[in-house]
């Protein structure tokens, strides 16, 4: 399943105005479609803020100046088919990835067996030698054409993974330096998706209470730090 017909006639998208649209209508929504709107920022990001020049000659990308006259002001036209490609990648990679039959379903919501699954997923499609804490790598963009993403990155692409299989008990949960999943009757069960610092990925599937109670234990920091040395 690709793009709805509805979200297609927003493209392409021309300047700011076209994107704040494209997300008006989408935050109309009961449900925003997580991985479209990240992945327009994400491009939109990559060739606004990631280059110190624009760079007006990359194959397939358009720029159009946002004030007449003024080539410095340039802004990527977001066009249909680049996105809708990286969409079907990232939705086929998550649909041919997870088997939801072979998890348990509540009537509550998702099991954390699967929300471990998810995030396992997510989690092995990132590349191993890169500095994870340096700036504008934390939409589908950066997974999907780099493999690489940041701590709320991870957490945010678990949360639109979820969305991507019908798992609409699945939100982020955010917290000054944290980012983990809540899930469940009225998102009461809390799941770690990603690391806190340099490493941790054996807390995937966890609950959030789980690493609270670690930190505050006598070896709390020796295991911290034989964590990091083994990521």
């Amino acid at each position: 399943m690709g793009l709805h017909s509805a979200q297609k006639k927003y493209f392409p998208l021309r300047g700011i105005d076209g994107v704040v649209q494209l997300f008006d209508a989408e935050l109309r929504r009961s449900e925003p479609d997580l991985a479209l709107l990240s992945l327009v920022l994400g491009f939109v990001e990559h060739f606004l803020a990631v280059n110190r020049v624009i760079p007006i000659n990359v194959p397939g990308v358009r720029f159009e100046p946002l004030e007449p006259d003024c080539p410095t002001s340039c802004f990527p036209t977001v066009e249909l088919g680049m996105i809708s490609a990286l969409y079907e990648r990232f939705t086929a990679q998550i649909r041919g990835a997870v088997d939801l039959s072979q998890f348990r379903r509540t009537a509550v919501g998702s099991s954390r067996e699967l929300v471990k699954k998810v995030s396992d997923v997510i989690w092995n499609s990132l590349s191993r030698s890169y500095f994870k804490d340096r700036a504008h790598i934390q939409s589908l963009f950066s997974l999907i054409t780099g493999t690489k993403l940041d701590s709320s990155g991870v957490a945010f692409a678990v949360v639109a993974a979820c969305q991507v299989l019908g798992l609409k008990d699945v939100h982020l949960a955010l917290s000054e330096d944290h980012a983990w999943v809540i899930f469940g009757k009225n998102g009461e069960e809390t799941a770690e998706v990603t690391w806190h610092g340099k490493g941790n990925e054996d807390r995937r599937g966890q609950t959030v209470a789980a690493g609270v109670n670690e930190k505050v234990s006598p070896n709390s920091k020796s295991a911290g730090l034989e964590r990091q040395t083994m990521f």
